[in-house]
């Protein structure tokens, strides 16, 4: 397969993350908004399990993230790391989290305080402010490691790339699981996040992951997928807790994230066609997307009282994520001319 033909499929990848990452917040948002309004089973099992289905879509931009810039080929230097990737994400953690900070004071009065101001800006450092913010936290962390993970693969075999993905596997993904019988496990690994993990194991999907079928990768996706679906329904039938199934260092996260990567690193996808240009579009735009959509989710819900259910539960859920998704969008799009934005989106 040739570069460009990979280089199709992770945007393509990374836009379908996109798209899912807007869903899952809608859904998340809609449960924490009109929960009281879920009062059958099937509605919270819904809710519950259409949340756990989607927390593949951040592991994966971590996948891509690791494939196009880990492999020795690319050159990040720490210049560059530093005036480039490093500063795009801090500049968006301040401009974004200023705006949000300004937008909760014009929609809330009663925050229109001094006080309230610098409580906001305290939080941009502490990333105690909006929830999807944390991604780039996240991201910062690992980009500050960079230097030191591909320093590892370039002087690393796939033996090497194996073992540390199983002991990342084993102490973040593994072991937590003990927690649901309530047995507390005293062993841990000194660089103790999931994290590197998915950034490790887009890096092997590149470079070895190929000798595997795309079929299985598929089947992986869609195996996982539907484990992860009754699991949830099974867990709030008997009201069980069983979140270590269900988050981003879950063993069956990792099947159902990795399969779908691994499907869409092999993809054939010359990026012609309606389907290829727009997912190429999309992915142009994801990272502005990201960091707007919350506040059309936001305005939906908590400042215009749309309810999704006068036009019923599920084509409601998905009208918020369409329009939180266009108005993003549009968004992006606008900021992106000026020039304060240019660099960050």
């Amino acid at each position: 397969m040739g570069s460009q033909q990979r280089q199709h499929g992770f945007d393509q990848l990374r836009a379908v993350a996109c798209l899912f990452i807007v869903l899952l917040h809608t859904v998340y948002s809609t449960t924490l908004m009109y929960g009281d309004r879920l009062n059958t089973y099937f509605l919270v099992a819904g809710f519950q399990a259409a949340t756990n289905e989607l927390m593949w879509a951040v592991p994966c931009f971590v996948m891509v993230t690791g494939a196009l810039l880990l492999p020795a080929e690319k050159e990040v230097g720490y210049r560059r790391l530093f005036t480039g990737y490093i500063a795009r994400v801090v500049k968006a953690i301040v401009l974004f989290g200023v705006l949000f900070v300004a937008l909760e004071m014009i929609f809330n009065p009663e925050q229109r305080t001094v006080q309230h101001a610098l409580e906001g800006l305290y939080e941009v450092f502490n990333g105690g402010g909006w929830s999807h913010m944390w991604y780039l936290y996240c991201l910062l962390g690992l980009y500050l490691l960079l230097p030191v993970y591909k320093r590892f693969t370039a002087g690393a075999d796939e033996k090497d790339v194996l073992y540390v993905l199983a002991v990342y596997a084993l102490f973040e993904a593994v072991l937590p699981l003990l927690g649901i019988w309530n047995i507390q496990c005293g062993f841990y690994i000194h660089v103790s996040s999931i994290y590197p993990f998915w950034l490790l194991l887009g890096y092997w999907l590149r470079r070895w992951g190929g000798r595997f079928p795309r079929a299985a990768y598929g089947a992986a996706f869609i195996g996982a997928t539907v484990v992860i679906a009754v699991v949830s329904f099974a867990a709030t039938w008997r009201h069980l807790t069983l979140d270590g199934l269900f988050g981003y260092s879950s063993p069956l996260v990792i099947v159902q994230a990795g399969g779908l990567a691994g499907w869409f690193f092999q993809s054939r996808s010359d990026g012609t066609g309606v389907v290829g240009k727009v997912l190429g579009n999309i992915d142009r735009h994801s990272f502005g997307v990201y960091l707007i959509h919350m506040a059309y989710i936001r305005l939906i819900y908590k400042h215009l009282h749309f309810d999704p259910f006068t036009i019923g539960i599920i084509p409601g859920v998905l009208a918020v994520a369409l329009a939180a998704f266009l108005l993003g969008y549009a968004t992006e799009w606008v900021l992106r001319r000026l020039p304060v934005f240019r660099k960050i989106l």
